[in-house]
C-alpha cells in the first residue's frame, strides 16, 4: 500500500477484489479538496471503509492533495486510486461557470475499468454522504444499465424529455458491464456534440438523450438536491407522493447544487454546516474560500431571500430534532 507521500496511479484497467466496492468520482485541482470531504463523509459513514475502494478520474490534481486524498482513505481502513484518461476524448465539449471539464470524465468510467469489474458508484464532489453506501450498492436496478434520482428543477426542458423520465448525473449505480455493451460512452460522446440543441448541461442532458426514460428510479432521499428546498409543483408532487419528507429531514447524501457551495463565502443552504463537519476531519483545516459570483452579489433581493429561507429551514430542523454543525 502507497505511503501518504506516494501518488498511487493506476495500472491499465484496474480491477478490484470480490466483494468490494468501486465507488468513482473525478475532479481537478479546484475540486480536490470538496472531494476529499465527500470521501471523508463517506467513509466515517460506512460500517466497513475497507470494502470501498475509492477511485478518482485525474482531471489535473496537485501530488499534494493526491497525497493528501490517498492518506484520509488508508487512515480510515479504505484506499485510493488515481484513474489516467485522455482528456482529448472532451477537447472539444464546452464548459461553464462553476462546472468543469472533468464533469465529462464520468462518461468514460466503463472504459477506465477491467471486464471483470460490472458495476460501480459514481458521486460528485459537491456532495456529503450520509449513510452507509453499502445500502446503495445493493439497490436492485432491475435489469436497467443505470439508477439515478429524478432531477430537481428546470434543465430537463432543453431535452425535449418530461421532468420524471430526466435525472441528475450527481449520483449514479452504474451497471459498467451493460454500459459496455450498449456503447453507452460512445453515444453519449456522440449525442453531445451531434445535439447541441438539446444540452443545457455538461454531460447531464446527453446522458438523459441516450437513455430517455430508460432508468431505475432511485429515492430522493440518495441525491437530496437544494431546489427541494423551493416551491414548485415538482415539489408538490413530491409531497404528496410521500417521498419528499424523507428526504428532506433524513437525506443519505446532500448534493450541493449550483453556485452556493459550502466552500463558498455565505453559502445558503440550510445544511452546510454538514459539510463543515467533515470538512473538520480533513487535513486541510483552513480551507481556501471563494466568494460569492459576481452576477449573483448583484442580485441582493434574491440573496436576501436565500438567507430568509435558509435560517427558515434550519429553524424547522432544529424543531425536528436535529443538531446542525
Amino acid at each position: 500500500m502507497a505511503s501518504n507521500n506516494e501518488t498511487q496511479i493506476s495500472p491499465v484497467l484496474p480491477s478490484v477484489p470480490e466483494g468490494h466496492i468501486p465507488v468513482v468520482a473525478s475532479t481537478d485541482d479546484n475540486y480536490a479538496i470538496p472531494l476529499m470531504v465527500m470521501f471523508i463523509s463517506l467513509l466515517e459513514n460506512s460500517n466497513e471503509p475497507e470494502t470501498i475502494h475509492l477511485f478518482i478520474i485525474d482531471g489535473g490534481v496537485s501530488e499534494k492533495k493526491k497525497a493528501d486524498l490517498i492518506g484520509s482513505a488508508e487512515s480510515r481502513g479504505s484506499q485510493a486510486t488515481f484513474l489516467e484518461i485522455d482528456s482529448e476524448l472532451y477537447s472539444e465539449f464546452p464548459t461553464r461557470a462553476h462546472i468543469s471539464a472533468p464533469a465529462y470524465y464520468r462518461i468514460s468510467i466503463p472504459e477506465l475499468f477491467d471486464q471483470k469489474v460490472e458495476r460501480c458508484i459514481y458521486l460528485d464532489c459537491d456532495l456529503i454522504v450520509n449513510r452507509d453506501i453499502k445500502e446503495l450498492w445493493e439497490v436492485d436496478l432491475d435489469g436497467y444499465a443505470v439508477g439515478a434520482v429524478e432531477n430537481v428543477g428546470a434543465t430537463f426542458k432543453a431535452s425535449q424529455l418530461q421532468q420524471t423520465d430526466y435525472f441528475n448525473s450527481g449520483v449514479l449505480v452504474i451497471d459498467l458491464k451493460s454500459w459496455r455493451e450498449s456503447g453507452i460512452p460512445e453515444k453519449v460522446r456522440a449525442f453531445k456534440l451531434e445535439h447541441p440543441e438539446l444540452i443545457s448541461t455538461n454531460d447531464q442532458c446527453a446522458l438523459n438523450g441516450v437513455f430517455r426514460g430508460e432508468w431505475k428510479r432511485l429515492p430522493l432521499s440518495w441525491n437530496f438536491q437544494s431546489g427541494l428546498y423551493q416551491e414548485s409543483p415538482q415539489v408538490d408532487r413530491f409531497r404528496q407522493s410521500g417521498e419528499l419528507d424523507g428526504a428532506i429531514w433524513d437525506p443519505c447524501i446532500i448534493h450541493y447544487i449550483g453556485w452556493s457551495k459550502p466552500w463558498v463565502d455565505h453559502c445558503f443552504h440550510p445544511l452546510e454546516g454538514e459539510y463543515r463537519r467533515y470538512a473538520d476531519l480533513s487535513p486541510h483545516e483552513n480551507q481556501p474560500r471563494t466568494e460569492i459570483p459576481d452576477h449573483q452579489r448583484k442580485r441582493f433581493v434574491s440573496l436576501f431571500k436565500k438567507k430568509w429561507r435558509q435560517k427558515a429551514w434550519q429553524k424547522k430542523y432544529k424543531q425536528q430534532g436535529r443538531t446542525l454543525y
